[in-house]
């Protein structure tokens, strides 16, 4: 009987199951893909999962395949209408990386191999739990019976582990929907992340690793736009002035935003963990930092430095207030009519220039 089975192999599962390895303790994990995924996805590592990340051991080779952020810029109208230095956040990350999920995930799969050989089980999906009394859960995946003393559901918005549990997760669809890609780096801005305010809604800019840079439209409300590469890139250019290439998009996607939360990630010996227990907007990109956090609490648990009583509530708190920093976001990037933009303008040069507020800031929007 393993200590702990993981259903899912994204970053959540792998780093919970190197960081259980790490201590010791026999852990699987079971993924249904039978090849990892080649999406950049996820791309934001905050101050604190950069941390998350040097304690499985994978910080260094982040660090240097990474890009980090060094500061981010608020752009309207043409002019720099404000600025945010990063680094007055301190301690050994005082900035957010950029490293594409599929690499993330490499490293910590490489970890585990090192770990735990033979800890992962691809092609191999989660069925159903046949028993949860204690001191232990009985399930099926792939088609084999399995046992564990705690099973934990990493599978993501649509977990299984999830359904199966019948556990609610409510919450609502908000109006903002998004497009991205990831273009050549046609721009001078490096290490810096921007934003880019007009009246049509925002654009967000962030720096990638290979030279590449990953633009974010804000495509409006009403359901996904089904668009293009073609029509990202005439948004792009006419809300920001830069050119990119959709010829040279490696990666395109559309996304709608939601907040949803389960009411207890702690059911029994089963644990919900990362976008299973919580659902919140990709903007500001908190979702990856809040679901390592989650492993790395967890594993405390397994290994009985914390107790299981109150982690819940904690992660839970943490998730939930994440989703207002997000809402604020996706607020603040709305489409406003032209007369207003003054009115915008002014409260990011008073927000960036008025040295207490843009700290404050600045640690809201790392995480730290």
């Amino acid at each position: 009987m393993d200590d702990v089975a993981i259903i899912g192999a994204g970053p959540v599962g792998l780093c919970l199951a190197v960081l259980l390895a790490q201590r010791g303790k026999s852990v699987r994990v079971f993924e249904q893909r039978s090849a990892p995924s080649s999406h950049s996805r996820a791309i934001g590592l905050h101050p604190p999962a950069q941390r998350i990340l040097d304690v499985a051991g994978v910080g260094r080779q982040a660090q240097e395949q990474g890009v980090p952020i060094m500061r981010g810029l608020g752009i309207s109208r043409g002019r720099i209408v404000g600025s945010m230095d990063f680094g007055v956040v301190g301690g050994s990350y005082p900035q957010i990386l950029s490293l594409p999920q599929a690499a993330t995930e490499d490293l910590l799969r490489e970890r585990l191999a090192q770990l735990a050989p033979g800890a992962l089980s691809v092609g191999c999906a989660f069925e159903r739990v046949l028993d949860a009394s204690e001191p232990h859960v009985e399930f099926t995946a792939g088609g084999a019976t399995h046992s564990a003393r705690w099973l934990v559901g990493a599978d993501g918005v649509h977990s299984t582990v999830r359904t199966q549990l019948a556990a609610a997760f409510t919450g609502k669809e908000h109006q903002d929907h998004y497009s991205m890609g990831d273009f050549p780096d046609a721009t001078d801005l490096r290490h810096t992340a921007a934003l880019f305010l007009h009246s049509s809604g925002i654009v967000e800019s962030f720096p990638l690793p290979g030279g590449l840079r990953r633009w974010v439209v804000r495509t409006g409300g009403g359901g996904p736009s089904r668009g293009t590469a073609q029509q990202l890139a005439q948004d792009v250019a006419r809300r920001t002035g830069f050119i990119v290439d959709p010829e040279d998009c490696s990666m395109f996607s559309e996304f709608a935003t939601a907040s949803r939360f389960v009411s207890s990630m702690v059911h029994g010996r089963v644990v919900l963990l990362g976008d299973a227990a919580h659902q919140i907007s990709p903007i500001g990109g908190q979702g990856l930092c809040l679901g390592l956090a989650d492993a790395q609490r967890f594993s405390e648990v397994v290994a009985g430095v914390r107790q299981v009583e109150g982690f819940s509530t904690m992660q839970l708190r943490a998730a939930r207030a994440a989703a207002h920093r997000a809402r604020l976001n996706m607020f603040l990037g709305r489409p406003v009519p032209s007369w207003m933009l003054p009115l915008r303008d002014a409260v990011f040069q008073l927000a960036s220039s008025t040295p207490r507020i843009h700290d404050a800031v600045a640690r809201s929007f790392t995480m730290s």
